[in-house]
């Protein structure tokens, strides 16, 4: 099996990888990955990346290309031999004869060289030494230093920038280093800005190698020039506004069907030109107008004052072709062509229905809504009856086309300015940065301004609600925005105007791209209650690790929590063990793979067809710690659309959940997760989190949901009641599992044991149910086949008398009344199952003896620890877990006997079995 990290590396590496750098991620790579890792596994391959560009005297052989690759490996893990198993003999069996060398490189911490390297000194070297310090020290050096970096622009503002160039100069790389950085982040407009710097410096010969959630640290030829900021927002726009108005040219997205007709968003008429609208608009009418089961046609006519034979007769073409036509013209006619009566004539020419259909007749009009093109379309459909849907949607193709070329001769078209343009270059020039621009800090002056504007009573363009007031802003439309718009908006004060929730342009985009990239048209996500994911790099990383993230975004598959509690299960419970679990979908969409886009932020989402808060966050509060686990980055998971930072660099932890449901308080796990922590004493490792998780989950899906249904709803109740008391564990499994089985029984302890590791009072209750059982099975035994009443017989009647015994009655009446009770209820039962009278090597007077002493122990230990001890004394608190307690106490007693020695309980097990 290959790890999550090595099969997303090897499915985006290029064929012709070096052959040395594909061995080490098939043998090396799962035996060092782990979240501290990753930093250098950045560090080598963006060390590999400058390979080509070596001084030829530089260029690596095999054996150094080998030796590059442990040193990496062994930073941070002292001498080699020391170490845990590294598959080292599958990638390089002679690497034993170089163990000076490996030493030396792997002791390297930036400008030190074999620092503490004895056995270096008294070894010698296989390769020259010289080898050791120029290349090899400066490449180990240079890519140590790149991978600890955690901005684009540390490169210009701290040390680490100059002692990266110092190394370029000595390997001979005839380059500089420069960036560009993101001030801001949307999503995936910023990320989509990100890869249009990577085409527009492409042309450039800007060499990517080091990528940040908010940039590129680009290598570039020593004589390269700044590019102009002008021509650099020119080509964002056009790469940007292309990919978009291409979608909403296909009817994809910025498009909708209302009860006022077809309405698209205010970017589509700014960013596609007239005539390309109009000659694109039937196939946008065909993929939006979908009510072949309801046409409107028949409720339009229906508003009108017709005769019944008229009626009669439009009836026949009251249907979805009539919806297309209508549709198509009233739409021409609201954007383009107001009340010009030869566009009216223009239509009813081209439909050869002029003599039957006056232009008034087609400006019947309610609300400035057109009701009189039904009219018109429903005539020409009933007069044309053979026409099929496809054939519609052709005669508007050829409509569009005329009605151009008409538009045209007559300079018809309107010439529009664009906001959103004027909105993103501004957008651009306080946020974008490269060396050597000038970037004005945000102005105050202007945003206060946007908000005085917004908040007057004349106001028309309300403040932007994921936003603040940074850019000025339009009222939210629900061909835009994901959500609803102007959602929780209906509480308006008495005597007041009616709250209005804007959007401003730069977030027009972000929606619309979001719309573009995920399968959710608009103002249908809220409903599906999103939880968001947004992956960020833990420092930095090179390309080919950028590439492997923007596959597993692409191909994640829905998280099967079935499927995820077996297999953790089947690998002993370690959640380390993921890493090899099958998280890519088997069959993904092929147009997925040719998205040349990287994601520098990250972002993905899930969605629930359930009700509840529980049902929403069950998947992404796993995904929140896993990933981190699995991949070394950093998650932040939210119900929030807005990412809550710009950049790795503005928080610590490894996982971070925003606004966490009820049960995540109960696990007990905290919102802020680094990958190790002190946490009452205990160190807490991400891989604890998750195994915690995964137990909640585990005993919720066993006892609690019947698959295929889940009920996630109830899980904070589960959670509830394991976080209260152990038992209630092994109480919970006892009334779902009609038989306990060994293996049951076995896992059942370990969840428990795992669940109780750093709660005292947890730990306390296991040892002291062990302790119980591990006492009276002194005295008392019967075959694991029987009953639970058999099994637990001497503890439920103790419990029994401890609950009906006088609360004052002294502790040591107790003792002697209930050991009284407990010895009689012993002779009653069967002589095999009195393991101390059975033993026939004593008298029968020291037996019994000796079965009295181990009753009063047993009964002493329950009376005080449990009792008096656990439970204070509280007889009604001891009532309500008392189920738990003997639930408890079978599965110890069940483990117990399996492992207590075959020999000493094969005359039981006969005996169990013939009875």
């Amino acid at each position: 099996m290959t790890t999550l990290l090595q099969t997303l590396l090897l499915q985006t590496l290029p064929p012709d990888l070096d052959p040395v750098l594909l061995a080490y991620i098939k043998t090396v790579l799962p035996a060092v990955e782990e979240p501290g890792m990753i930093s250098a596994l950045n560090g080598l391959l963006t060390t590999w990346n400058l390979l080509p560009l070596l001084n030829s005297k530089f260029a690596l052989s095999d054996d150094e290309k080998r030796l590059l690759c442990l040193g990496f490996t062994f930073q941070g893990y002292g001498h080699p031999c020391q170490s845990r198993t590294f598959e080292l003999d599958t990638f390089w069996a002679e690497w034993r004869e170089y163990l000076p060398e490996i030493n030396y490189l792997a002791q390297i911490t930036q400008q030190t060289v074999g620092k503490n390297s004895a056995l270096a000194r008294k070894t010698a070297y296989k390769i020259p030494e010289r080898r050791l310090k120029l290349p090899l020290h400066q490449l180990l050096s240079l890519g140590t230093i790149a991978a600890q970096l955690t901005d684009p622009a540390d490169i210009v503002t701290k040390p680490a920038g100059d002692r990266l160039r110092e190394h370029l100069k000595a390997l001979g790389i005839d380059r500089t280093l420069t960036y560009h950085r993101l001030r801001n982040c949307t999503g995936l407009l910023t990320n989509s800005i990100h890869n249009a710097v990577l085409h527009f410096t492409e042309k450039l010969d800007w060499q990517p190698l080091l990528f940040f959630a908010q940039g590129v640290v680009y290598l570039v030829p020593s004589d390269s020039e700044l590019p102009d900021r002008s021509k650099v927002q020119a080509f964002l726009w056009e790469q940007i506004s292309g990919s978009l108005a291409t979608r909403m040219l296909n009817g994809k997205i910025g498009c909708k069907r209302a009860g006022q007709g077809l309405k698209v968003a205010p970017q589509a008429l700014e960013l596609i030109p007239p005539a390309q609208l109009i000659q694109n608009l039937p196939g946008v009418v065909a993929v939006t107008v979908k009510n072949e089961t309801d046409p409107a046609t028949l409720k339009r006519l229906a508003r009108l004052d017709l005769r019944p034979t008229e009626r009669e007769f439009l009836a026949r073409g009251a249907d979805l072709r009539s919806d297309l036509i209508a549709e198509f013209v009233i739409f021409l006619q609201k954007e383009f062509f107001g009340n010009n009566p030869e566009f009216i004539t223009q239509v009813l020419d081209q439909l050869a229905i002029r003599l039957a259909i006056t232009p008034e007749q087609t400006q019947v009009r309610t609300g400035g809504f057109y009701w009189g093109w039904y009219h018109a379309a429903a005539y020409y459909v009933a007069s044309n009856p053979h026409l099929e849907s496809e054939d519609v949607t052709a005669k508007l193709q050829d409509l569009a086309n005329q009605l151009v070329t008409w538009a045209e001769e007559k300079k018809l078209l309107p010439v529009r300015s664009s906001s959103t343009r004027e909105g993103f270059d501004r957008y651009l020039t306080q946020h974008l940065e490269l060396p050597g621009w000038d970037n004005p800090e945000p102005s105050f002056q202007q945003e206060l301004a946007t908000y005085i504007a917004a908040k007057t009573k004349a106001a028309k363009q309300p403040i932007c609600s994921l936003s603040s007031g940074e850019f000025a802003s339009e009222e939210q439309m629900d061909s835009v925005v994901l959500f609803k718009p102007q959602q929780y908006s209906n509480k308006n004060p008495l005597g007041g105007r009616q709250l209005k929730r804007g959007i401003s342009k730069i977030w027009s985009l972000e929606m619309l791209l979001r719309q573009a990239f995920w399968p959710i048209p608009a103002g249908k996500l809220e409903e599906r209650q999103p939880i968001f994911l947004y992956l960020f790099p833990a420092f930095v990383h090179a390309p080919q690790v950028t590439k492997a993230i923007r596959l597993l975004v692409n191909q994640l598959k829905r998280v099967n929590l079935w499927e995820i509690r077996r297999f953790w299960q089947e690998q002993g419970m370690d959640s380390n063990a993921l890493r090899f679990y099958p998280w890519l979908r088997d069959n993904p969409n092929p147009d997925e793979n040719d998205k040349r886009d990287l994601p520098f932020i990250a972002v993905t989402y899930t969605t629930t067809n359930g009700k509840t808060t529980t049902d929403a966050w069950v998947e992404p509060a796993f995904l929140a710690i896993a990933l981190p686990l699995l991949l070394g980055m950093k998650v932040v998971a939210t119900a929030s659309p807005v990412p809550l930072y710009n950049s790795s660099s503005e928080f610590s932890a490894k996982a971070q959940v925003d606004g966490p449901p009820s049960f995540w308080h109960l696990l007990g796990l905290p919102t802020s997760m680094h990958l190790e922590e002190e946490i009452q004493g205990q160190g807490k490792h991400l891989s604890d989190w998750l195994d915690r998780l995964l137990i909640a989950y585990s005993i919720h899906l066993d006892c609690q949901a019947k698959p295929p249904k889940t009920h996630w709803q109830a899980f904070p109740g589960t959670v509830q009641a394991i976080s209260t008391n152990i038992t209630a564990i092994f109480s919970l499994a006892h009334s779902h599992f009609q038989s306990l089985f060994d293996e049951k029984v076995q896992q059942y302890w370990q969840f428990a044991q795992i669940w109780a590791t750093g709660d005292l009072e947890m730990e306390q209750q296991l040892e002291l149910t062990q302790r119980l059982v591990q006492e009276y099975r002194t005295f008392y035994r019967v075959h694991v086949a029987k009953s639970t009443h058999a099994i637990v017989l001497p503890l439920s009647k103790v419990l029994e008398d401890i609950l009906s015994t006088p609360s004052d009655l002294p502790f040591e009446d107790m003792l002697l009344q209930i050991s009284g009770r407990l010895h009689d209820a012993l002779r009653r039962q069967e002589p095999y199952e009195r393991p101390l009278i059975m033993d026939q090597s004593l008298s029968f007077e020291i037996r019994v003896n000796n079965e009295i002493q181990a009753v009063h122990q047993f009964v002493k230990t329950c009376i005080k620890d449990l009792f008096l001890g656990q439970y204070k004394g509280d007889r009604a608190l001891l009532q309500e877990h008392r189920n738990r307690i003997k639930s408890g106490a079978e599965f110890a007693y069940r483990l117990q006997a399996m492992q207590e020695p075959k020999s000493k309980t094969k005359k039981q097990e006969i005996e169990g079995a013939q009875r």
